[in-house]
């Protein structure tokens, strides 16, 4: 009996012990793993690559894996990523990518995470200038700077010489070789998405980054949907919907569908189709959680 009631005693003690610990704890992992990303990241790359020798791809890897051990940190317990933060992650891809330039990877996150969630993307092309000129064999820098010239900074002048020299690299896509025309013709920056994303869901086997493509591809195909259905109104009654309500009870669609990431769709003067998520989680930053 008293052996019974002292293992019950230590067990308690031992409970009440890991959960009073398991705040303080955390705060120490955050803050070491905070600390040692940013000693790294700040280094000057002439300082890297002299220290690193010959090693400097190893250093390039493991530079890489504390960014993304970093990132995923703050995905993981739903932070709020800071601009001083963001900015940190682009100085270590920078140097990450001189220490090793044909070190794809880095490139790949700079595309998909950096410049969607920053909208700094003269950071991400200079990134990808330098990924063209260390990878000469490799189409996908080319295709990279194209789409970001056409969708995001929507100039298809631009978009279309890159896409052109893309088109003739080894183990290009037929697809990119008509692409500037076609862009050219519908100027359709969401169908420009679609068919990015389509592409880059063929070639990616990484699980998350899997699932972050397929999120923003179902939102965008949502978005050209609405799209579609004010191209069918306005053809049906020569005039712009006031709202995509009117879409619905003109029986133009049957539904206005869901913003994955958690917005709401908005019909714009313009008849174009606008999300207040802007197609990126939210993130509340007092209390971490998605809003």
């Amino acid at each position: 009996m008293l052996r019974s009631a002292l293992l019950f005693i230590i067990l308690a003690c031992s409970f009440t012990t890991s959960v009073t610990l398991v705040g303080p704890v955390k705060q120490i992992r955050n803050h070491y793993l905070e600390e040692s990303y940013t000693k790294m990241g700040t280094l000057p790359s002439a300082l890297l690559q002299a220290l690193c020798l010959e090693f400097k791809g190893v250093a390039a890897d493991l530079l890489f894996l504390k960014t993304m051990t970093f990132t995923g940190h703050n995905i993981g317990y739903n932070l709020s990523t800071e601009q001083e933060d963001w900015q940190l992650i682009y100085h270590a891809l920078d140097k990450i990518t001189d220490l090793d330039p044909r070190f794809w990877d880095p490139y790949v996150f700079a595309e998909m995470i950096f410049a969607w969630q920053t909208k700094k993307f003269d950071k991400v092309n200079s990134l990808l200038e330098k990924a063209a000129q260390a990878r000469p064999d490799d189409y996908r820098p080319l295709y990279y700077l194209g789409f970001n010239h056409f969708y995001f900074s929507k100039k298809t002048s631009k978009a279309a010489p890159y896409l052109r020299e893309a088109a003739i690299r080894p183990n290009a896509p037929s697809f990119i070789q008509g692409l500037a025309s076609r862009m050219s013709l519908y100027g359709s920056q969401t169908i420009a998405g679609i068919v990015f994303l389509e592409e880059l869901l063929e070639n990616t086997f990484d699980p998350v980054a899997k699932q972050q493509f397929e999120t923003r591809l179902t939102a965008l195909k949502r978005i050209h949907l609405l799209e579609k259905a004010v191209l069918k109104y306005k053809k049906a009654y020569q005039q712009q919907p006031e709202s995509l309500e009117e879409l619905i009870n003109k029986q133009c669609i049957n539904e206005i569908p869901t913003d994955p990431y958690g917005g709401k769709f908005v019909l714009l003067n313009n008849g174009r189709i606008y999300t207040t998520s802007e197609l990126i989680h939210k993130k509340n930053k007092n209390n971490g959680k998605s809003k």
